[in-house]
């Protein structure tokens, strides 16, 4: 007989088992499961014969077959049958999806009794690994609890914020609350001496209108008071949260140059990747980008890896790869990490809003048109960033809190000085014909679709400074003839054929941009498109009167 006699006696056990489920001998898959079964039994003796029962219901509540009738019937049941438990059991694993469900499938007073048992315990549960889920519904379910929501959390935001799931619930509280409520999420931040400052209930809670008000002693006071709350968020990594993205760009605007450098090392890495999807989140990773040293850049550099072509076409991402590619110095590293990514990404970037502005940044950096005032001013570091950059300071575990610069040093001259060494045209040229070959690989991605680009709004604006690189040639360097001579001769065959031709020349884009194309080529380059086209041109010109492709004709009347 195989086996000793632990295992014989562990073998009848389960046997015992078996028997009392009906006689059945246990397989081992289902040894398991009683196993399992009776170390939870033995852990929650009060509540687990409850969320067995509740579970049953629950798997036929979550089936779609199942009617609504009789999924109300369900939830009526479940919550009869928890009542009063509805809050614990929130807070437990299984359970927690059962009233998650009762939420999603109940009536509107079922609902209202769900959310009044779990009202008292907002605060425990988020900050409970599944509880955090049920208020988290209870908000979009119900946007008539956000006020109570708020006032459960008021005086914990912080707290929250260093919690994974409590982050996570500020959060969506942060994204349903109005201004007035953000600013008084935001001024848990500020210390006490913002009640010195303002009332609370009534008055603007901006940081910028506190410290407008404070002296210079409550000044430091206050930011001190941010910088302190917030060292421990960023040691965390728990940096996904709009209203830590708001704070960190408050801070790094009002901050002396000694806390935005020690903010910017806490953020130069992965972190940063966190930031880039809100617009405050932005514009505080600007100033990160702005303020590090170069050690810190190539950490950010590296840390992009992978997320580049996503970060390049969206409306707040793109904005801090134009800050990188203005300020590395080290364009091997740019190279090789963020151009090398773009380049299988081409025409998605030259047709997509925020994607041709990175382009067109490198093929026309002298050219301000191409960017829009708001993003222009984000680009452009303040004194107290361009100081920060150039200090060099003890980190925080060799510096006492007291002897950190909080404060900006009125005395302090920062003309001058300067976050990058290389000009950013010098930046621009190593990058288009580094080892990457992105004017090359333009050229050849715009050969290929000509047309599309001509009848794109945003095409159209990369193919003209992508024409006058092929012409002019970039501070020296030159696309290879062979690539340039293609991507011309694509653009006047977009043109001629017939149907092709008659796609771009009733377009109006398509029209503009040749036309455009046309203008540039004849003032601001070589001429080369504009006599290539000339001949059509001259012999359709009367058949053109009237129509979108006029322009076309007058254009070479503009550069005669």
């Amino acid at each position: 007989m195989s086996g000793g006699k632990g295992y014989q006696e562990r073998k009848g056990s389960w046997k015992r088992g078996a028997e009392n489920q009906g006689g059945r001998d246990l397989t081992r898959n289902a040894q398991k499961r009683f196993r399992k079964d009776v170390h939870k039994q033995k852990r929650r003796p009060d509540t687990y014969p409850l969320i067995k029962g509740l579970l049953a219901w629950w798997e036929k509540l979550r089936l779609n077959k199942t009617s609504e009738a009789e999924k109300l019937e369900l939830v009526g049941m479940i919550l009869t049958k928890s009542k009063g438990r509805i809050a614990e059991l929130a807070g437990l694993h299984s359970a927690s999806r059962v009233i998650q469900s009762c939420l999603k499938h109940g009536n509107k007073e079922q609902r209202k009794q769900v959310i009044a048992e779990l009202k008292p315990k907002v605060l425990e549960l988020a900050q409970n690994q599944y509880g955090h889920f049920l208020v988290k519904k209870v908000l979009s379910y119900d946007k008539g609890e956000l006020n109570h929501m708020l006032n459960s959390v008021r005086g914990h935001v912080v707290a929250l914020l260093r919690h994974p799931c409590g982050s996570s619930v500020v959060d969506d509280l942060y994204h349903a609350s109005n201004s007035r409520q953000k600013e008084q999420l935001a001024s848990e931040f500020y210390g006490p001496e913002v009640a010195l400052l303002a009332n609370l209930a009534t008055d603007e809670l901006k940081l910028s209108s506190l410290l407008e008000r404070a002296s210079s002693a409550q000044r430091a006071a206050i930011l001190t008071h941010i910088f302190t709350k917030l060292t421990p968020i960023l040691d965390k990594g728990l940096v996904d949260a709009h209203l830590v993205h708001f704070v960190i760009r408050e801070l790094l605007n009002f901050a002396a140059p000694g806390a935005i450098q020690e903010a910017a090392q806490s953020l130069a890495g992965p972190h940063l990747l966190h930031l880039v999807h809100t617009r405050e989140g932005s514009e505080a990773a600007a100033n990160v980008v702005f303020a590090s040293d170069a050690k810190g850049r190539k950490k950010i550099v590296k840390a992009l890896k992978g997320h580049v072509l996503k970060c390049a076409s969206e409306d707040h991402g793109h904005v801090v790869l134009l800050c990188l590619l203005g300020v590395v110095d080290d364009t091997v590293l740019v190279d090789k990490v963020l151009v090398k990514e773009l380049v299988p990404g081409l025409k998605e970037l030259c047709l997509n809003k925020f994607g041709k502005r990175v382009l067109l940044r490198l093929l026309a950096p002298s050219k301000a048109k191409y960017i829009p005032e708001n993003v222009r001013e984000i680009l452009d570091p303040d004194e107290k960033v361009a100081r920060a950059s150039n200090l060099r300071l003890p980190t925080l575990d060799d510096s006492d809190d007291d002897d950190l610069d909080l404060e900006e040093d009125a005395g302090a001259d920062g003309t001058g000085l300067s976050v990058c060494k290389k000009p950013l045209e010098t930046k621009c040229r190593e990058l288009l014909f580094g080892s990457s070959k992105l004017a090359a690989e333009l050229a050849a991605c715009c050969t290929g679709a000509a047309v599309e680009m001509l009848c794109s709004p945003h095409g159209s604006e990369v193919l003209a400074e992508l024409l006058l690189v092929c012409e002019n040639g970039f501070s020296g360097k030159e696309i290879p003839e062979g690539k340039a001579g293609a991507f011309l001769d694509a653009l006047v065959a977009a043109v001629e054929d017939e149907e092709s031709g008659k796609k771009v020349l009733d377009n109006f884009y398509g029209s503009r941009a040749v036309r455009n194309l046309v203008v540039a080529s004849g003032s601001e380059g070589k001429s080369v498109f504009a006599k290539k086209l000339h001949p059509l041109v001259k012999k359709k010109a009367k058949k053109w009167k009237g129509s979108h492709a006029e322009k076309i004709v007058r254009a070479y009347d503009k550069i005669k």
